[in-house]
């Protein structure tokens, strides 16, 4: 091990983004635009601070991919 290596640690889930592509429709019931979010992913901040690893599942069409804060969802009563 370098001396520059930093231990690795379990990213903190508040850490956490999310990583979407989103298709624009029009529905057809009601001739609105909406919009279909897709999760493709995960991206965790790197031990150094200055970047980010992005784990994608799968790649959006149009090479597009938002990031969003995680948020969990609530537990169901």
């Amino acid at each position: 091990m370098s001396k520059n290596t930093v231990p690795k640690t379990a990213p903190k889930t508040a850490d956490r983004l999310d990583a979407f592509t989103i298709r624009e429709f029009t529905d057809k019931a009601t001739g609105e635009i909406r919009h279909d979010w897709n999760r493709i992913g995960v991206a965790f901040p790197n031990n150094d601070g200055k970047g980010f690893r992005v784990v994608l599942t799968s790649l959006p069409i149009d090479g597009v991919v938002v990031l969003r804060n995680y948020e969990p969802k609530e537990a169901a009563e």
